[in-house]
C-alpha cells in the first residue's frame, strides 16, 4: 500500500506541474524530446480554465514529491532498522529544504519560499512521529 500511496503522489506532484507551471520549465522540455508536447498541451487546455492558489501550484508539488520518496523509501527500507529508514528517508526532503534555504542566501538561484521549505519537512516530520 505505501508503494502504490508514493506513486500517486509522485503522478499527482508532477501532473499538477504539467497542467499549471509554465511551460518554460525543464519538465516541458523534456516532454518536447519525447515527443509527448502535443498531448501535454491537450491536457493543459482542459484545465486552463482553473485558477489554482499559488500554494497548490507552486508548493505542493514538491511536498508530494518528498512524501511519495518517503512513502517508496519506507517500502523498500521496511526490514531495516528504524534509523536507517529514518535516514534513506530524509535524503529528499533534506535536499529540498537545503535547495530552499540556499536560495534565500543566494547559493542558488530561485526564490526562497517559506511554504516550499514547510512542504519539503513536513513530510518527514509526519514519519518521524509515525514511525
Amino acid at each position: 500500500m505505501k508503494l502504490i500511496s508514493g506513486v500517486a503522489s509522485l503522478l499527482a506532484g508532477a501532473l499538477l506541474y504539467l497542467l499549471f507551471r509554465s511551460k518554460n520549465l525543464l519538465g516541458f522540455q523534456l516532454l518536447n524530446r519525447i515527443g509527448a508536447e502535443t498531448w501535454a498541451d491537450r491536457m493543459r487546455s482542459y484545465t486552463s480554465a482553473l485558477a489554482l492558489p499559488d500554494f497548490i501550484v507552486y508548493a505542493l508539488p514538491g511536498g508530494l514529491w518528498a512524501l511519495s520518496y518517503i512513502l517508496i523509501i519506507d517500502s523498500i527500507t521496511g526490514k531495516q532498522s528504524r534509523s536507517t529508514r529514518l535516514l534513506w528517508a530524509s535524503v529528499i526532503p533534506t535536499l529540498g529544504m537545503a535547495s530552499e534555504l540556499f536560495q534565500a542566501f543566494s547559493i542558488l538561484p530561485g526564490t526562497f519560499d517559506l511554504w516550499d521549505l514547510v512542504c519539503y519537512a513536513l513530510p518527514y516530520i509526519i514519519y518521524l512521529i509515525i514511525i
